[in-house]
């Protein structure tokens, strides 16, 4: 057997072989060129990276020098940190072999990587924001309104307190998502702050109350002098002396001629009955609680949380609520500065004898049960509310009444009336005057007393 027609074998000649050399170097040559210009890119976006992370620290002011502050020094370091990563994994990206799932994953990394700087920077606003925060409630009287209030978390104080001295036993710590803790470390007590946390309260609420403050409990303080009889500008001392509100402790010595001066002090037995109703809402209103809360542990230095102290079962209630109540009293009495008695001279009681009535309404002011007859109507004292008023008793005529057949009533008007008597309702008028003075003048008004002994 025999090949006639085979077809001809393809020969290499020495011009192809050059050609096939000439293209594959020239392709060697692009790819460098290529490479090189994607390697210059790829360095400028990480110099470009790093220097964000540098630009952005910078411009809150980071320095290091003598005395350094801790936490600043941290941040710094943790910038490095970032910009060292940041460069490793665009020394990934640059190398000539690495295979796109590396080239892909370092990617990733670098985006993420790039969240530093913004992070990184409002954390350290963060912290200067909170020692700044602390400052101004430290310039405030300790317990005054505005000030630091003992309710806040003992955490946050303890980490802040250190970081207000430089941060010097504070270190910080990054989880993997890159949210940063602030760990304050005192004796053997370990204190934890989450600091990333608060910056984000602080981009969604930047009016955010970091610290809480002592409440202003002025309003609970002036509901008690009222209910007291204390408030207003001028005290209306008869009365307060009628109510045993205040009691006479002493006569003070005077001089010849001059009315005496008598010292009055305040009766706390009639106080604290009188304030008996007020502040339950404290306790057990849930609503008020961050408010009782502050009352309790920075104005009576109560031990502990208002929680704690009235019990699991607010056993305590009552022991609680009495120490608030006590505490308003002293305050009222504080405010309208009677906590050391006063000195006043009260208006003598106005003559009585000049006139009859005058003695039966003495007879009335000291038997309030009893009914006395004056000019031949009769009048005792009632009393409401905290008042005692005089009332009489007024005539009224009416005609005999019969039942017919028909059982309905028939009103005889053929025969003579029939006098009777009830208690008038529209002849009140109160047993005192504004001055605690006995009302002689309208009772002798209204028992037409005109005639002198």
């Amino acid at each position: 057997m025999s090949y006639r027609n085979p077809k001809a074998a393809p020969i290499n000649t020495g011009a192809a072989v050059y050609q096939s050399i000439q293209k594959l170097t020239s392709d060697v040559y692009t790819f460098a060129n290529e490479e090189r210009k994607r390697k210059g890119e790829l360095i400028a976006e990480s110099l470009a990276a790093q220097q964000a992370i540098d630009d952005n620290v910078n411009k809150m002011g980071l320095s290091l020098e003598e005395g350094e502050n801790n936490f600043e020094r941290q941040i710094f370091e943790e910038a490095q940190a970032a910009k060292q990563k940041i460069a490793a994994q665009y020394d990934v990206m640059s190398r000539t072999f690495s295979s796109p799932k590396q080239r892909a994953e370092a990617k990733a990394e670098i985006n993420r990587l790039n969240k530093y700087p913004e992070s990184l920077v409002a954390d350290l606003s963060t912290g200067k924001y909170l020692v700044d925060q602390f400052n101004k409630g430290l310039m405030v009287t300790p317990g005054k309104t505005g000030s630091i209030s003992n309710t806040n978390n003992l955490d946050l104080l303890e980490v802040v307190k250190d970081m207000k001295g430089g941060g010097k036993n504070t270190k910080m710590e990054t989880n993997a998502a890159g949210a940063r803790t602030l760990v304050t470390t005192v004796g053997d007590k370990t204190y934890k702050l989450n600091i990333s946390n608060i910056t984000n309260g602080l981009k969604t609420n930047p009016n955010q109350m970091i610290f809480n403050t002592v409440a202003d409990d002025s309003g609970t303080t002036d509901t008690y002098l009222s209910a007291i009889g204390l408030a207003g500008k001028t005290l209306d001392l008869p009365a307060l002396v009628n109510s045993n509100i205040l009691k006479k402790e002493l006569i003070a010595s005077t001089v010849v001629g001059e009315k005496p001066n008598e010292i009055y002090t305040i009766n706390r037995g009639e106080v604290e009955k009188a304030v008996s109703n007020l502040s339950t809402s404290l306790i057990d209103d849930p609503s008020s609680y961050t408010y009782a809360n502050s009352i309790w542990q920075d104005k009576i230095n109560g031990q502990g949380t208002l929680k704690q102290a009235l019990g699991e079962n607010y056993e305590n209630r009552d022991a609680v609520l009495k120490q608030i109540r006590n505490h308003y009293v002293d305050a009222a009495i504080k405010k309208a500065k009677l906590d050391h008695g006063i000195s006043v001279q009260l208006p003598k009681p106005e003559k009585a004898g000049l006139y009859e009535s005058d003695k039966q309404l003495e007879t009335l002011a000291e038997n309030p049960e009893k009914e006395i007859t004056v000019g031949g109507k009769k009048y005792k004292v009632i009393k409401k509310g905290k008042k005692e008023y005089i009332q009489r008793q007024k005539l009224v005529m009416s005609y005999p009444k019969t039942v017919g057949e028909d059982k309905k009533i028939i009103v005889d008007t053929t025969k003579d009336p029939i006098r009777g008597y009830e208690w008038d309702e529209g002849t009140l008028i109160p047993l005192r005057d504004k001055n605690n003075k006995l009302n002689y003048k309208y009772f002798r008004s209204l028992t037409e007393d005109i005639q002198r002994k």
